[in-house]
């Protein structure tokens, strides 16, 4: 999760699961980095 969170501070790449129907598990992906990202402070 670490790695997605530096993705998702310094781009707007969007990954996507290889499972499309399971969104439930995108979005707490998601959420998963967004919450890594806010935790760590800028280097």
């Amino acid at each position: 999760m670490d790695a997605f969170a530096e993705v998702a501070k310094k781009g707007n790449t969007l990954i996507l699961p290889s499972n499309m129907a399971d969104m439930g598990g995108l979005i707490a992906s998601a959420m998963t980095v967004i919450e890594t990202a806010r935790k760590k402070p800028e280097a």
